[in-house]
């Protein structure tokens, strides 16, 4: 009997020391360094250098273009993000303490709504013959 009892005591220490060990693995996310602008469109241009078969000249005119456009769309993503500041500000003004809370809420991320890509293989529902993109019905009217 005093075996058995040792025995299943041996068991759980076991079990419990391999699963604090796993445990530790998924406490610490890798965070990944967001890729700079010339990062960005040395990929985008690689990428089409291999899909369209550019040449060496091509392929240095479409990484300044490619680099003008993700440089332009980062400061119209600044230019948002100082927009939105103000907005707060003035709101917070205007607003009372519970007002503004309930506003900030509300500014939030909308139910349904994801960010990231949504499309995968060229499609919004996973259907090859998607009507309206995003709707998550093909022709027919069948999800």
């Amino acid at each position: 009997m005093k075996k058995r009892i040792f025995a299943v005591a041996m068991a759980l220490c076991l079990l419990a020391g391999t699963s604090a060990f796993a445990q530790d693995s998924k406490r610490a996310p890798r965070m990944k360094e967001r890729p700079t602008a010339e990062q960005m469109a040395q990929r985008k241009t690689d990428r089409m250098v291999e899909k369209l078969n550019l040449d060496e000249n091509q392929s240095k005119q479409l990484y300044e273009l490619n680099l003008q456009e993700i440089k332009n769309m980062q400061s119209q993503h600044e230019q948002m993000r100082a927009a939105r500041k103000a907005q707060a500000e003035k709101m917070k003004k205007i607003l009372t303490t519970e007002q503004y809370e309930q506003w900030q809420q509300m500014q939030g991320p909308k139910p349904g709504m994801k960010r990231g890509p949504q499309m995968k293989d060229g499609t919004c529902c996973g259907a090859k013959q998607c009507d309206r993109p995003g709707t998550g019905k093909d022709k027919k009217g069948k999800k």
